[in-house]
C-alpha cells in the first residue's frame, strides 16, 4: 500500500492515544475491546509446541504491564508485565458442534492491562480428531502489526522487550515531567494552528457532520442480546479467481462483500449514494515496541458501483484512499489527542462517545508461516475476531452500531470473520449466518460455516 514519508517511532513505552482509549475501556469506560486469533489444527494440540510459544509471549511485547503517571499531563506508561505464561490447556474433549459456543466464551475470559493480564493463550481438542488454539488479546496492548511481529518473534524465540521502567522514583518523575511538557506543547500548537484556522476561515473544515441511521425496528429483547461472532471459511483460489474474473483484487472483492452486508441491513441511510468502508492500514515498522500503530482510510463505494459489482472500480477507489492517508498530515482535528489524553476518566465519560466506524474491514493476506504455524504444523487455517467484551444492546447503540470484518488467508482456505454490533439490524447468529452465507453464495462461493 502506498505510503508517505513516515513520522519517527515513538518507542518510549508511553501509551498512544489508541492505547488510552482502549486501556479506559479496562476501567470501566465502556465494554472493554478485545481481539481473538483463532488456529484450527488437523490433529491434536502439542503440549509442548503451546507452551514454548507461551513462554515467548510472555517474554515479548504483548505480555505487558499499564503504571498509570503521577505527573499531571503526562502519559502511562507501558513496562514488561514480567508474569508466568498466561496458558489453558483443556483436557477434554469438545464436540464439533461447540465450536463456536467455546470461542464465545473464551473471548469473555478476563484481561486487564493494569494487572498485565494482556493475554490468554488456550486450546481443546475436538471430537474429531482436530483441534483449536484461541489467542485473545486485550486490544489496548496490540493491533495487527503488533501482534504479527510479537508472534512470529515467539514463534523463532525471538522476543522483543520494551524500554526498562525508569529504576528510581526520582527518574520516573523527571520523566513524567519531560512528557508531560511534550504533551503541552502539543496542545499549545494545536491552539496555535486553532487560532490561525479561524483566521484564515478554513476551521470548519475540522470538524464532521454526525452520522444518521435509517430507522430499524427496535429488537423485542434487547436485554438478553449479545453481539453475534462468526467465522465462515472457503477456498483461497476460488475467491481469488472470483476477484479477478470481476477485474479486481481480493480486496477489492472483500470491501464489496462488506458493503453489500452493510447494504442488506439497511445500516446506511436509504438517501445516501455511497457506502462508507474503513480500511484499517498498519503503520509497523521494524523494531516497534508502541501497542497500536494502525492508520485508517475511508473508501466510499457508490450504489452503482456495487450493483454492478465492478471491482476494478473499487480497486481504483481503495488505492486512491490508501494514497490519501499515506499522504496525509497531522491534520486539525476538534480537539487536541494529547488533550484527551490528559483528561481523567470522570470527565472523559461524560463526553459524548465517538461513533464507530459504518464497517472496518480489514484484510491480511498470506499470513508469514512464522505466524501460520506458530501452534502447529499441521495448521488447517487461522481465523481471528474482533469485538467489545460482554457488550450489552446499550453498548451497540452507544458506538452507533456497524459491523467488524477480517478477511484471513492462509494457505489454500480463506476465512471471513465478522462481529455485528446491530441489535437491531441484525439480533442474533443465525441471522447473521444466513446474511452472509447468501451474500457468499451470490457470488458463486462454497462456504463452510463455524
Amino acid at each position: 500500500m502506498p505510503a508517505g514519508t513516515r513520522a519517527p517511532i515513538d518507542n518510549s513505552g508511553r501509551l498512544q492515544f489508541a492505547d488510552d482509549l482502549f486501556a479506559r475501556r479496562h476501567r470501566g469506560l465502556g465494554s472493554p475491546i478485545a481481539n481473538q486469533w483463532i488456529w484450527r489444527l488437523n490433529s491434536p494440540y502439542d503440549v509442548d509446541r503451546l507452551h514454548y510459544i507461551a513462554a515467548g509471549l510472555a517474554e515479548g511485547g504483548l505480555s505487558r504491564r499499564l503504571h498509570r503517571a503521577k505527573f499531571p499531563g503526562a502519559r502511562d506508561l507501558w513496562t514488561n508485565a514480567d508474569r508466568d505464561p498466561s496458558i489453558e490447556l483443556y483436557e477434554e474433549i469438545l464436540p464439533v458442534a461447540e465450536i463456536t459456543h467455546w470461542l464465545q466464551e473464551r473471548h469473555s475470559d478476563r484481561l486487564d492491562p493494569h494487572e498485565g493480564l494482556t493475554y490468554r493463550l488456550t486450546a481443546i481438542n475436538l471430537d474429531d480428531g482436530t483441534s483449536v488454539v484461541s489467542m485473545l488479546l486485550a486490544h489496548a496492548v496490540g493491533d495487527g502489526g503488533s501482534v504479527l511481529d510479537a508472534v512470529c518473534r515467539a514463534s523463532r524465540g525471538e522476543p522483543l522487550r520494551l524500554p526498562p521502567a525508569p529504576a528510581t522514583v526520582w527518574h520516573r518523575l523527571r520523566a513524567e515531567a519531560a512528557d508531560s511538557r511534550d504533551q503541552w506543547r502539543a496542545v499549545r500548537d494545536w491552539a496555535k494552528a486553532r487560532r490561525q484556522a479561524k483566521k484564515d476561515g478554513t476551521a470548519a473544515l475540522a470538524t464532521k457532520a454526525p452520522r444518521v441511521y435509517p430507522e430499524a425496528t427496535p429488537n423485542p429483547a434487547p436485554e438478553t442480546w449479545r453481539m453475534p461472532r462468526m467465522i465462515t471459511e472457503f477456498d483461497t483460489e476460488t475467491m481469488t479467481k472470483i476477484a479477478a474474473e470481476h477485474g479486481g483484487s481480493t480486496n477489492a472483492w472483500f470491501i464489496n462483500v462488506v458493503a453489500d452486508l452493510l447494504v442488506r441491513i439497511d445500516h446506511v441511510p436509504v438517501d445516501r449514494g455511497d457506502v462508507p468502508v474503513s480500511l484499517p492500514m498498519s503503520d509497523f515498522q521494524p523494531g516497534d515496541v508502541r501497542s497500536n500503530s494502525t492508520r485508517v482510510a475511508m473508501v466510499e463505494i457508490p450504489r452503482d458501483v456495487l450493483d454492478r459489482r465492478d471491482l476494478a472500480e473499487i480497486k481504483k477507489l481503495s488505492k486512491a484512499a490508501y494514497i490519501r492517508l499515506g499522504q496525509a498530515g497531522p491534520g486539525l482535528v476538534p480537539v487536541p489527542l494529547a488533550m484527551m489524553q490528559m483528561l481523567p476518566d470522570a470527565v472523559l465519560d461524560k463526553l459524548p462517545q465517538p461513533p464507530a466506524a459504518a464497517c472496518m474491514a480489514s484484510n491480511l493476506p498470506q499470513l508469514p508461516d512464522d505466524y501460520r504455524y506458530a501452534m502447529g504444523d499441521d495448521v488447517r487455517l487461522v481465523a481471528g475476531l474482533a469485538g467489545y467484551q460482554n457488550a450489552t444492546a446499550q453498548d451497540a447503540y452507544d458506538v452507533g452500531g456497524g459491523i467488524i470484518a477480517w478477511l484471513i488467508q492462509s494457505g489454500p482456505r480463506t476465512t471471513l470473520n465478522l462481529v455485528a454490533a446491530e441489535p437491531d439490524r441484525v439480533p442474533d447468529l443465525d441471522f447473521l449466518k444466513n446474511l452472509v452465507v447468501e451474500e457468499l453464495g451470490s457470488w458463486g462461493l462454497t462456504v463452510e460455516v463455524w
